[in-house]
């Protein structure tokens, strides 16, 4: 017992000291005993799993920094033009700007835990956004207000209608010189073809930007300049009265009524409760039924909620983060049929793989069903194979913490995984895959498969496009041969479209790429 506490002392010690040179917070959450066990505190319903997906310089990278920021993960507002926010912490990223690799990270808002990941907008790498779209259960569709829907933007909507994601849109940026709440939301409605729920509208537009109203609750929420560092956390929320602006009023007014017409064509229950209750006077329904309903109709992908903001100035963000856990889904609200197959035994992905000089391997999993521990072996259905997990963390951008659990719904980091890959299916071992295998075999229709043919059915893994053109790759000497060969085996770990091979005819080792992938960039 004196052990475990001296060495969660020097853990502390560290994390602390970590967070200094980060200009973290102590670290999401009250206290570290508090922290530590995190992986057992939420309930499925509170975990909300979600990207932040855009066109490039829409904004993705400025709005996460803020939400770190609000939820009080960072005590200090980065900026990628001075190369100092949390999710872009590569070299490459920070000099150019952009971000190239996706990152992870957990916080709290309220009494939600929120796994999100930031996303490239770039097209050069669009398979990143692919496989985290791949295990995420909602996505913040990010827009310039000036630009509307812009070429990466339907890219990435074709991504997110493919894997069936419910969406919240994001109007940024619109205290830019251009801004247009109007052209925007036209652009979502005809070129994404989606119909787009108005739940608020701006005050002001471009410079003249000051706040917004909540379309549901009619409530007017501005923000105004309470000091020479004006970071947003002081805004003023009140009731919208006519006497304030008669003329905002009377639109939000319509907006409002418009806002419940669309959800109750959406949703009969909901049109059932207007047309019998409600249906000589609009005004009189209440916020959270109507509010249920947007849910209803967002986790059903008949539309998408339409917010807006400025995350550079500020404004909008809260809001924004209160939106997310309304209407986007928890992990139990997603249909997954293979859950049934494994009756609450360890099912998790694999979706990305990154190598570190000191831990080797490090992959990232997400959790659909079961439970995991560190020093615990798992099977690889992919490899055929048993590996020992021998540390579980979350993930902070590059920090990670160590957790000595995580139950199903939630996104961690593991250590110690030396066969898996992108795309692989972790269970809690063979004997589980095999029950798995018959149970499915069984919903199949009662034929009797092989295992390793059912097993190839549960693969769920992450869709890579194929390569589009190849080159040649040498060392700079015979010396570094084994260097090279080393590297370009990691590289097939975290990429599996990346499948190196050697020419019989040339001796030259082929290298195959993407249109869309981040290894081919130097």
């Amino acid at each position: 017992m004196h052990f475990w506490k001296k060495k969660m002392r020097v853990i502390r010690n560290l994390i602390q000291q970590s967070c200094s040179q980060r200009n973290y917070s102590s670290l999401p959450g009250t206290s570290f005993k508090f922290y530590h066990s995190k992986g057992n505190v939420f309930a499925l319903c509170r975990i909300r799993n979600i990207g932040i997906m855009a066109h490039i310089d829409a904004g993705k990278t400025t709005t996460t920094e803020r939400m770190l920021y609000y939820s009080g993960y960072i005590r200090t507002l980065g900026d990628v033009d001075d190369g100092d926010t949390v999710t872009d912490f590569m070299v490459q990223e920070r000099e150019r700007g952009i971000t190239i690799q996706s990152a992870a990270v957990t916080f709290d808002w309220k009494d939600y835990r929120i796994n999100l990941v930031d996303t490239p907008g770039h097209v050069d790498f669009t398979v990143e956004v692919e496989r985290c779209l791949r295990v995420l259960d909602g996505a913040v569709a990010v827009f310039d207000a000036s630009a509307g829907v812009e070429a990466q933007t339907l890219t990435v909507w074709r991504q997110a209608d493919k894997h069936q994601i419910p969406r919240i849109c994001f109007l940024n940026k619109m205290d830019k010189n251009g801004a247009s709440f109007t052209y925007a939301v036209e652009s979502i409605k005809q070129k994404l073809k989606t119909k787009p729920l108005l739940l608020q509208l701006p005050i002001g537009e471009a410079k003249n930007f000051r706040g917004l109203v909540d379309v549901v609750t009619k409530e007017r929420i501005v923000w105004k300049s309470t000091s020479g560092l004006d970071d947003g956390k002081i805004f003023e929320q009140k009731p919208l009265l006519e006497a304030d602006d008669p003329s905002l009023f009377q639109e939000v007014q319509d907006a409002r009524n418009t806002l419940i017409e669309q959800v109750a064509d959406l949703d009969d229950e909901f049109a059932e409760l207007v047309l019998g209750e409600y249906s000589e006077n609009f005004d009189l329904l209440p916020a959270d039924k109507l509010q249920s309903a947007i849910r209803r109709v967002t986790l059903a992908q008949k539309a998408v909620p339409v917010l807006c903001g400025s995350a550079l100035k500020n404004k909008g963000v809260q809001p924004l983060l209160d939106a997310i856990t309304a209407y986007l889904p928890a992990p139990n609200e997603r249909s997954y049929e293979f859950l049934k197959w494994y009756n609450d035994d360890l099912c998790a992905l694999a979706f990305k793989v990154l190598h570190d000089k000191c831990r080797g391997p490090l992959v990232f999993i997400r959790i659909y069903s079961g439970s995991v521990k560190p020093q615990s072996a798992v099977y690889n259905i992919n490899r055929s194979c048993t590996e020992r997990m021998s540390r579980l963390l979350l993930p902070f951008a590059d920090q990670q913490i160590e957790i000595p659990s995580l139950m199903a719904g939630n996104i961690a980091l593991t250590v110690g995984l030396k066969q898996s890959a992108t795309g692989d299916t972790i269970v809690s071992s063979k004997a589980s895959a095999v029950a798995a295998a018959c149970r499915a075999g069984r919903d199949a229709g009662g034929e009797r498969r092989r295992t390793s043919e059912v097993e190839s059915l549960l693969l769920a893994g992450v869709e890579i496009p194929e390569p589009v053109f190849f080159c040649t790759i040498e060392p700079p000497s015979m010396a570094k041969q084994q260097d090279l060969d080393n590297a370009l085996n990691c590289l097939q770990r975290e990429d599996p479209s990346l499948k190196v091979k050697l020419d019989p005819d040339t001796g030259q080792m082929i290298w195959p790429c993407c249109l869309y992938e981040e290894s081919c960039v130097f």
